[in-house]
């Protein structure tokens, strides 16, 4: 039988859990005195369903995190299941205004529900500034916007079909100069 707390190493921290704190069908075993964990190894099959939703802020972007209060939380439905035509998965975009400026907002969502947001410094989705896709975290998009039109299902570029980055060539040839006096 394990103590109620016993120590696991992550990344050079130690970290104590409780029994309660183990994972639903993690394999538990004790071998000279280390503590093993071992999860079960279908569990990361599935991806995570996380929601599409859109968290827009009063405030402005701090280094990791939106400030101000929250303004408006759109949630959305997820796109159609995809077909042999990427074209038919994709959502008609949608206008949303803004009750007042924001100036911070997260863009979650699963890479793979294809989502955007384009944002318009007017409202009715007019004067485009910028685009936020929805990523799998957390990330702050600032700007000052006022509409925004959100759109889904839409598919991946083909890396062969967008060919080098611009600066991709003058970073090749450009020459590295050694520093003066070292």
């Amino acid at each position: 039988m394990l103590p109620l707390g016993f120590g696991v190493v992550l990344r050079s921290a130690t970290r104590v859990l409780g029994l309660d704190d183990v994972a639903a069908g993690a394999e538990v075993t004790e071998d000279n005195g280390q503590v093993t964990i071992n999860d079960d190894p279908t569990a990361n099959d599935t991806v995570t369903a996380l929601p599409i939703r859109a968290t827009v802020f009063t405030g402005t972007p701090g280094p990791r995190h939106c400030r101000g209060g929250v303004m408006v939380q759109l949630d959305l439905p997820p796109p159609p299941p995809a077909t042999a035509n990427p074209q038919e998965r994709m959502t008609e975009a949608k206008c949303y205004n803004m009750p007042e400026t924001a100036g911070c907002a997260n863009f979650v969502a699963n890479k793979g529900d294809g989502c955007e947001a384009r944002l318009f410094a007017e409202p009715g989705c007019r004067l485009y500034m910028n685009t936020a896709v929805f990523v799998p975290e957390e990330r702050a998009v600032g700007g000052l916007w006022r509409s925004m039109a959100v759109q889904c299902g839409i598919p991946e570029p083909d890396p062969d079909t967008l060919g080098s980055p611009p600066l991709a060539g003058l970073l090749r040839s450009a020459k590295m100069k050694p520093k003066a006096g070292g």
